[in-house]
């Protein structure tokens, strides 16, 4: 690794992570898809975080009176808060309403080029005034108090989840467009060097879906969250210039080293999980070199490759049993099957779109889903291999983080029932679908 490839490197992210906090939510973050969660025990813990930084000496009976009491202003707040939710979402398909109890709603927004974090904040403005003047009454009764005055913005914050706020976010998007730029470096070797320079990894926000997650919560507690997140960007931008003056002084930074490539790395991981199923076929040949990231020496030899993805003049040899199947099968003739399929896949995924499933509103995920490969499994039965457009519908998976998953949106189902309804046309049989 050269000192010119790491100096670039660094460059580059530190350029990246000097744009504005501001300029970066209002150009990029607020423009990426939100779900946007009100819940009547969030807004509560705003009242309290506020009534003990005012009230230090205040107890927790005193607290829960006032809490009880105040529960018909925050019951209203959600209410007026959703109503104005469901308006949007009649006005705009990109909204979409999940959930709206008297204590709970879930609301999704997705990426449409406009500012959706202020259209969620427009949400509730008008509607939280009047909740903080109906606590306050409450507080001066409870409290025999005259100066108990609380300002809605002094309770309450439009929050993002822990460790997904505009400042990780910002910092996982710099360096995945610095390395996209220096190939040469890995990104497991940035977070070495980071470890390194004695920065804590949770200021990179964590996982792909770059989904925007936000609640009505504590103002306090958002407060503290985000002075925290920003002492530690201060010290990442600080051991940037310090790595930066090293290799200006002839020094080489040894912890940023590159193996595999961001690129590369991705690359390989796609290759590993089509590959991977074959490595169990019975007496197949499987060597190796580059499947596997960081140097493996993994590899699955050409033949194997054409017998199982591309279906070509699959062995003859009986102790591959995976070379009976049926040569009218689809797996047999992968590239005429994976056309048919996806000829008519979006207008059959759009169809079947409907409660409790997702419900086709803008065309967009229909239109994303696309069946990649078609291989056999080692007891011979066709392996369909799908893609659909994971940011930002990744979050309705089962398993998934955040609150949008409920059994019966998973895109995954959907998919495969749309899959399976197209393949009964051909009387392919029995199959697998799988998502890449």
């Amino acid at each position: 690794m050269s000192i010119a490839q790491q100096t670039k490197f660094l460059t580059k992210l530190h350029k990246e992570l000097s744009v504005e906090s501001d300029d970066y939510r209002r150009r990029t973050a607020n423009k990426r898809m939100h779900t946007f969660v009100v819940t009547r025990r969030a807004i509560r813990r705003g009242i309290k975080d506020r009534l003990e930084k005012n009230y230090p000496d205040i107890s927790k009976a005193t607290i829960m009176k006032i809490l009880k009491q105040s529960d018909v202003y925050v019951r209203a707040l959600i209410r007026e808060t959703g109503r104005n939710v469901v308006g949007m979402s009649k006005r705009d398909d990109g909204i979409t309403i999940t959930k709206f109890t008297p204590s709970k709603i879930e609301a999704a927004f997705e990426a449409s080029g406009k500012d959706r974090f202020n259209q969620i904040k427009r949400s509730y403005d008008k509607n939280w005034g009047t909740a903080a003047k109906g606590i306050s009454g409450v507080v001066k009764k409870v409290l025999e108090v005259s100066d108990a005055n609380l300002e809605a913005k002094s309770l309450w914050n439009l929050e993002h989840n822990y460790l997904k706020g505009i400042i990780e976010t910002q910092v996982k998007d710099a360096i995945d467009n610095a390395l996209l730029e220096e190939e040469a470096i890995s990104r497991a070797s940035v977070h070495n060097f980071f470890k390194g320079m004695g920065i804590e990894l949770d200021v990179i926000r964590n996982g792909d879906t770059g989904v925007m997650e936000v609640f009505l919560g504590s103002q306090r507690a958002n407060a503290k969250e985000g002075g925290i997140a920003g002492a530690k960007t201060a010290k990442l931008k600080k051991a940037l210039l310090n790595a930066l003056r090293t290799l200006e002084n002839g020094g080489i930074l040894s912890n940023l080293e590159g193996s595999d490539s961001f690129k590369a790395a991705k690359t390989k991981k796609a290759r590993r999980e089509v590959l991977e199923p074959f490595k169990k076929v019975k007496n197949a040949t499987v060597t190796s070199k580059d499947t596997k990231a960081n140097n493996s020496k993994t590899k699955v030899s050409k033949s194997i490759v054409q017998k199982t993805i591309i279906g070509k003049n699959a062995s003859k040899k009986r102790t591959v049993r995976a070379s009976k199947a049926k040569k009218a099968g689809a797996a047999s003739q992968p590239l005429q099957m994976i056309g048919l399929i996806n000829k008519a896949l979006p207008d059959t995924v759009r169809k079947n779109m409907r409660e409790p499933a997702l419900v086709n509103r803008t065309g967009r995920f229909a239109e994303s889903v696309q069946v990649t490969d078609i291989v056999k499994t080692p007891k011979g039965f066709p392996s369909i291999g799908y893609t659909y457009q994971r940011n930002p519908y990744q979050v309705f998976e089962e398993g998934s983080s955040g609150n949008w998953a409920n059994g019966n949106r998973d895109p995954r189902d959907l998919i495969d029932k749309s899959i399976r309804e197209i393949a009964a046309q051909f009387a392919i049989g029995r199959f697998y679908t799988r998502r890449v």
